[in-house]
């Protein structure tokens, strides 16, 4: 099969609204084709235009690189560089809990590029293992999935696709402003939230949520 340029080689990961596949092009070599469903609401085309502004305005080893933006036969499509290596929450999930010295450094870095996206009036918004990759090669932890991803600077009027009353995030790792609603509190303390309940998750093994008191 092929979308636009690239030929899919094998699928990587697919939700509600989207697919993500391991393609190829030859400008390129190996890519992930995050791919809208047939079914995707316009809500979820203007996302995924919104998450591919933000990529690209993130050039950060910590931060999954944005190749292209596109449409093929009516569905978007964002083309990302491949992390080789598995997520965060696979890990944890074959392996456990990571030594301390492990999830400390994994958290540290995660933090810089955090950092770097709220230096430039973005909010990540959905911080979890499963959205924090393991490059086997680099040995670096990439942040992924901007698909929540909000615009501190933009007008409210201009780029809110929410409204108060919207639960965004995953429970267990969003922050409270998040798990009431209230998406107008949102601020960096919101990934910092989520960054602070990854790394709970590293240390004990499973989300704070699952833990019986």
């Amino acid at each position: 099969m092929q979308i636009g340029p690239y030929q899919i080689q094998s699928e990587l990961g697919r939700g509600g609204m989207g697919v993500v596949y391991l393609a190829s092009s030859p400008e390129l070599g190996q890519v992930a084709l995050k791919v809208l469903l047939s079914e995707a609401t316009p809500a979820s085309h203007k996302r995924l235009q919104r998450e591919a502004a933000a990529l690209a305005q993130l050039e950060h080893p910590g931060i999954v690189k944005l190749h292209d933006f596109g449409e093929h036969q009516g569905r978007a499509y964002l083309t990302l560089a491949f992390v080789p290596g598995e997520s965060l929450e696979a890990r944890l999930l074959s392996s456990g809990a990571l030594p301390i010295w492990e999830a400390v450094e994994l958290a540290r870095d995660v933090a810089e590029a955090l950092h770097f996206a709220h230096q430039r009036g973005l909010l990540h918004r959905d911080v979890k293992p499963a959205n924090v990759l393991l490059d086997r090669v680099s040995g670096r932890p990439v942040l992924t999935d901007f698909g929540l991803v909000k615009d501190l600077e933009a007008s409210v009027s201009r780029t809110r696709l929410t409204a108060d009353g919207r639960f965004l995030g995953t429970p267990g790792f969003w922050a409270p402003e998040q798990a009431r609603g209230k998406l107008d509190a949102l601020g960096p303390w919101t990934d910092v939230y989520g960054l602070g309940a990854t790394l709970y998750t590293c240390l004990v093994g499973v989300p704070r949520s699952r833990v019986r008191p």
